[in-house]
């Protein structure tokens, strides 16, 4: 019977996750407070969405809980397995987290406070622990699913991914060199929010290939390239007023409010590069992704009810994560 040495860490992994989890649920600092993005008069009878800060705000924050790659680009083959536990950290942008004035109104500088569930106080950043499990195909395919939990937030995602590398197997000969390559697409349902309804869709490509030392370890290099796609549709929301104070309006108002928020699908290019090392039944992934910057177009609202007035350009900047993985494969 083989050794199987990585029991007492995936153990002690699990243990870990499950501690900080458990003990941070209750701050609930990065639960989404996208209400707030909406200003209003004291008595609700006027209101307009800032959408070029909230859809900032929404695009930044769905870089930290997208699906990272976490695996080469060669399939697990036909008969394999790998159960893993993950985790992503991303630190929160700068540019957005100076405190808000509700005098000038700074939606844009603040955003990451005004969004975020703990008013106008910085969160911590965002760490994301995930438990991934692949399965090989035939034929070079290999499904995946996954459920991810945000620290610090009520937000859970149920991931599904598939996987083809196109090349795989070729190890002798002249096609010997040719690296592993394989596109992938995922899908990601975000719950536990109840102001807005959020899936996020990615397509990938990556290239890599396996180093083997002494017949008993193995590395796996790999890099890639990512397309994200954030499909956001707002639900109804209660209305407040500049100070962050819930406004005393109708119900039907409160209704209303969904339609000042825009419903964007927020597109994102990522490159990612990392690389799993390997020994026995143990795999270790290290992942670095990059959300490089990237520019739309949206609409401001103004006066109510509902009144389009002028085009923004929305900018973001570049966002970088670092993922790490211990799991078993066989």
């Amino acid at each position: 019977m083989r050794r199987i040495p990585t029991k007492a860490l995936v153990t002690a992994i699990f243990l870990i996750f499950s501690t900080v989890g458990a003990r941070q649920v209750v701050a609930k600092e990065l639960d989404l407070a996208i209400a707030r993005f909406i200003e209003c008069t004291a008595d609700g009878t006027d209101c307009r969405a800032h959408n070029d800060a909230y859809e900032r705000f929404m695009q930044e924050y769905a870089f930290g809980i997208s699906p990272k790659l976490m695996s080469p680009a060669s399939t697990l083959g036909y008969s394999g397995f790998y159960l893993g536990l993950e985790s992503s950290v991303t630190p929160l942008p700068s540019s957005g987290t100076s405190s808000f004035n509700a005098a000038t109104g700074n939606y844009n500088q603040a955003r990451w406070r005004v969004g975020t569930a703990e008013y106008n106080s910085t969160p911590s950043g965002s760490f994301f622990p995930t438990i991934h499990v692949r399965k090989g195909l035939p034929w070079s395919f290999e499904l995946g699913s996954s459920i991810s939990y945000l620290a610090k937030s009520e937000l859970v995602a149920l991931g599904g991914e598939i996987k083809w590398s196109l090349f795989e197997g070729y190890r002798e000969g002249v096609r010997g060199g040719l690296p592993d390559f394989a596109v992938r697409g995922t899908v990601n349902r975000v719950i536990g929010q109840t102001d807005v309804d959020m899936t996020l869709i990615g397509v990938d490509g990556s290239i890599s290939y396996p180093i083997g030392i002494a017949g008993v370890v193995s590395v796996e290099p790999y890099a890639g390239y990512q397309l994200m796609w954030t499909i956001i549709r707002t639900e109804p929301i209660a209305l407040f007023n500049r100070n962050g104070k819930l406004v005393e309006a109708e119900a039907d108002r409160y209704d209303a409010a969904e339609s000042l928020l825009s419903g964007p699908n927020l597109r994102r290019h990522k490159i990612f590069g990392g690389f799993v090392f390997r020994y026995e039944l143990l795999a270790i992934t290290m992942d670095w992704t990059v959300g490089l910057p990237t520019s739309w177009t949206t609409e401001q609202y103004d006066g109510f009810p509902l009144a389009r007035t002028e085009k923004v350009t929305v900018k973001t900047s570049t966002q970088l994560a670092f993922s790490f993985g211990a799991g078993v494969q066989f």
